[in-house]
């Protein structure tokens, strides 16, 4: 049988937002030269594979030794979730030892921030953070560092600017991870073209972008 394969992302006790979040996997190594396939179980539902369920895979079918491939789930429902992982010899379907990883799929945190009516305020940009560094850690990066503390009556006018672009250079790494894993683009995140910032408050605009990119993570 193969070796057992690596589970890149979610890390361990981690949490995401997306009701169908991504696996990112790399296989292991088969010793008599066979391909293999990637076999996936979320709870305890049904194997899915690279070969007989290729919608499911970034890289499907029969796999060599140490390839990257991203499976992405159904949707699931908000709550704690169990993925195990392993591949099988393409030939006689010997089983790999299996990986397994636990991660939870929380409710979306977001207040609704809705153009000239919602006034935002230091806990949006409270929310922000926390949610940017959750995603962050579901995809094994470290956390993001913030330059400034913001808080209700104290922040500066002139500083929401800055905190804006601190959330979206938090963000792109994780784009980075995700579109770089593999050699598909099959589960990608779209490129992402940020809107004006301005100068004051965000609008409600900018702030959705992030609540919404937050999201698809």
């Amino acid at each position: 049988p193969p070796t057992a394969p690596a589970i890149v992302c979610p890390a361990p006790g981690s949490s995401s937002y997306n009701t169908a979040p991504r696996f990112m996997i790399t296989t292991g190594v088969e010793p008599d030269g066979m391909t293999q396939l990637a076999e996936v179980k979320i709870d305890t539902g049904i194997w899915i594979n690279s070969a007989d369920n290729p919608e499911r895979f970034s890289t499907s079918g029969h796999l060599g030794n140490g390839v990257k491939t991203v499976c992405q789930a159904e949707t699931l429902a908000a709550g704690s979730h169990t993925i195990t992982l392993r591949c099988l010899d393409s030939d006689i379907e010997s089983a790999s030892p299996e990986a397994v990883r636990t991660f939870t799929v929380l409710p979306a945190p977001f207040e609704t921030i809705t153009a000239n009516e919602t006034h935002v305020k230091a806990s949006h940009i409270q929310t922000l953070r926390t949610a940017v560094n959750t995603v962050r850690s579901y995809y094994s990066l470290p956390p993001a560092t913030w330059g400034e503390e913001v808080a209700a009556r104290k922040t500066a006018a002139k500083n929401w600017p800055f905190h804006i672009m601190e959330l979206r250079k938090a963000v792109e790494p994780v784009i980075s991870a995700v579109n770089g894993f593999d050699s598909s683009s099959a589960f990608d995140i779209p490129p992402v073209t940020w809107l004006p910032i301005g100068t004051g408050r965000p609008r409600a605009d900018v702030m959705r972008q992030i609540q919404d990119l937050i999201l698809t993570l």
